[in-house]
């Protein structure tokens, strides 16, 4: 039970538009691993190599939004290539232009097509849910739909376990069933009032997340906070602590 956990940036957004590489200071010294960009803050990316080497993290991917990865794939591409990045992400879907099945297939046969191209560049691609995409047609969620069009060559399952929660889903149950398709996972919580709160701090259940990470495939662990009752580096504190301490615990 020795999967490493980072950071996704989005977490501590406000800081980071600021100051980027303070934010990566500051992520190493907290003792994330690495870290999952969400934007690059207008900094040259050779800079963000040079501070991730000194501060000892690993980069581990990127969200990159869909119009950005439908439109100037090459830019994203020269991007995920000069920090070395194994794995590029779509955040969300456009969700208002998805409205049935037959538009979440579309969708898949676009990231494919995405996919392929980013895969001849050494680069894995994969999609992260919300909790919107539980929506069902034909006894079939959106999601799975998107899952099954998209070809597992090309496609990733980024599972959010905190939004699969959200969306009234185990999240165990439902990772394992994307089991040896989901190299990275966010590890987001919520209480039982479906509102965010601190990772472990609400009912996602830690010590089942990572006694299945093996049997998954999973090789990142990823924490992600968008909402808080305290300070953004206080929350993403608390969530790595917890989460440390049900990989202790699972040893």
């Amino acid at each position: 039970m020795t999967k490493p956990i980072a950071l996704q940036l989005y977490s501590l957004r406000e800081a980071a538009a600021d100051d980027l590489l303070s934010v990566l200071k500051t992520v190493s010294d907290l003792g994330y691993e690495g870290v999952e960009f969400a934007g690059y803050q207008g900094v040259d990316v050779g800079a963000i190599d040079k501070a991730l080497k000194e501060y000892g993290l690993t980069p581990v991917s990127s969200h990159v939004p869909y119009p950005m990865l439908r439109d100037s794939l090459d830019g994203v591409i020269r991007d995920a290539k000069a920090l070395n990045l194994p794995y590029v992400v779509c955040p969300a879907a456009p969700r208002a232009e998805l409205t049935t099945a037959a538009d979440w297939k579309q969708f898949a046969q676009s990231l494919t097509e995405i996919g392929r191209t980013l895969k001849g560049e050494g680069i894995q691609f994969g999609y992260h849910n919300h909790s919107f995409e539980f929506v069902q047609e034909d006894g079939e969620y959106f999601l799975d739909t998107l899952f099954q069009e998209a070809d597992p060559e090309y496609v990733f399952a980024q599972l959010d376990l905190g939004w699969v929660l959200h969306g009234g889903v185990d999240p165990i149950s439902y990772m394992k069933k994307y089991a040896g398709r989901c190299p990275l996972v966010h590890v987001k919580d919520f209480n039982s009032s479906k509102e965010q709160t601190d990772v472990g701090e609400g009912n996602l259940d830690l010590d089942a997340v990572v006694q299945s990470l093996e049997p998954v495939g999973v090789q990142w662990m990823i924490i992600e906070t968008e909402e808080y009752k305290i300070s953004p580096v206080d929350s993403v504190t608390v969530g790595l602590k917890n989460l440390r301490a049900a990989k202790e615990r699972n040893r």
